[in-house]
């Protein structure tokens, strides 16, 4: 039986370790997990392309869906892996299921990191990691009167 594997992230870094799987002749069940919902998308263009209208959610997908059937790549979302159970070779997701594993990668990338400093819970503050961000962003953007940006990540 091929081995099975589980990829907690479903950004670029999942998206790419699953397909670089099957490019190099793995035929084992690959899952890729991830608490946003939809397919795997780019986050460089949230900040730009996608604020300005001139890319779609549409757009911003890494590939089609299409390519995640042709693959055999199962993407869970939205759920969180809770826990890690290495004893038992499984992880234990946010929806209650066990899911097992063979190999396990961790894909996670990163967060927004809200500065511990008077004011960071204000009203009217955005962090800009996901399409959800973005999208709230890009609500609010056109009735700002000034903007203040900090941080300077790739996005």
């Amino acid at each position: 039986m091929a081995s099975r594997i589980v990829i907690v992230g479903t950004g670029q870094g999942g998206f790419q370790v699953a397909a670089s799987l099957r490019e190099a002749g793995h035929e084992g069940p690959i899952t890729m997990v991830g608490d946003e919902p939809g397919l795997p998308y780019q986050r460089p263009p949230l900040s730009k392309a996608f604020l300005k209208g001139t890319v779609t959610v549409e757009g911003l997908l890494l590939r089609p869906a299409a390519l995640y059937e042709r693959l055999r790549l199962e993407v869970l979302s939205p759920v969180r892996v809770e826990a890690i159970d290495r004893a038992a070779h499984c992880v234990r997701l946010s929806n209650g299921q066990a899911l097992p594993y063979d190999h396990l990668v961790l894909a996670t990338g990163a967060r927004v990191r809200w500065p511990d400093v008077p004011g960071a819970s204000l009203k009217g503050l955005f962090g800009l990691r996901t399409l959800a961000d973005a999208q709230a962003l890009r609500e609010r953007i056109g009735h700002a009167q000034r903007i203040a940006v900090v941080g300077a990540g790739f996005i």
